[in-house]
C-alpha cells in the first residue's frame, strides 16, 4: 500500500510540474505556441528556468517610441497563494539581455487568495518605457509566488524602443 501511495504522489507531482502559471500576451511571450482559449495550465505558461524561462530571445515583436507608454497584458495562469509570505507580479525591462539588469516599470501586484488554484487572472498594467532607445531589449513579467513548494515564474518578450 505504502508503495502505491508513494507512486501516486510521484505521479501527481510530474502532472503538477506540466502545468502553465504565467501568460504574456501583448508583447507576445517568446515562443507563444498556445491554443485560443487558454486553459488554466497550458504549458506555452510554464517557465521556470533563468530569467526567461530558458526561452532563446530572437528578434524584436513590437517596437515603442521612447518614454510612451503602454500596456502590458498578461495572465497568471494558475495561482500559487502562500499565505504566510503571499508572493508578487512585477513587469521590468533589460537593456542588456536575458542576464542583464532587469529595471522595475512598474510596482509590485500583489498576489492574492483565489481559493482555486486553477483560477486565471488577467491583467492589463500601463507602464511607462525609458527614454532611452534599444534594438533588442528585453521586457519580463515575473511571479515570485514566495510558495515553498512552487518555482518561479517567468515571460519574456524582445521589443525594440526608437
Amino acid at each position: 500500500m505504502l508503495k502505491y501511495l508513494l507512486g501516486l504522489i510521484l505521479v501527481l507531482q510530474l502532472t503538477n510540474s506540466a502545468f502553465g502559471h504565467l501568460c504574456l500576451f501583448d508583447p507576445p511571450q517568446r515562443n507563444p505556441n498556445w491554443a485560443v482559449p487558454i486553459d488554466s495550465g497550458d504549458n506555452a505558461c510554464f517557465r521556470v528556468r533563468g530569467n526567461c524561462g530558458n526561452v532563446t530571445s530572437g528578434a524584436p515583436v513590437a517596437i515603442y517610441n521612447a518614454g510612451s507608454t503602454i500596456n502590458v497584458f498578461f495572465q497568471q495562469n494558475y495561482n500559487h497563494w502562500y499565505a504566510e509570505n503571499p508572493g508578487f507580479l512585477d513587469i521590468s525591462i533589460s537593456y542588456d539581455g536575458d542576464n542583464g539588469d532587469f529595471t522595475l516599470l512598474s510596482p509590485q501586484i500583489d498576489d492574492y487568495n483565489a481559493w482555486d488554484m486553477v483560477t486565471q487572472t488577467n491583467y492589463t498594467v500601463p507602464v511607462s518605457l525609458p527614454n532611452k532607445p534599444c534594438k533588442n531589449c528585453v521586457l519580463r513579467v515575473r511571479y515570485i509566488c514566495n510558495n515553498p513548494a512552487e518555482p518561479n515564474f517567468t515571460q519574456c518578450s524582445d521589443i525594440a524602443i526608437i
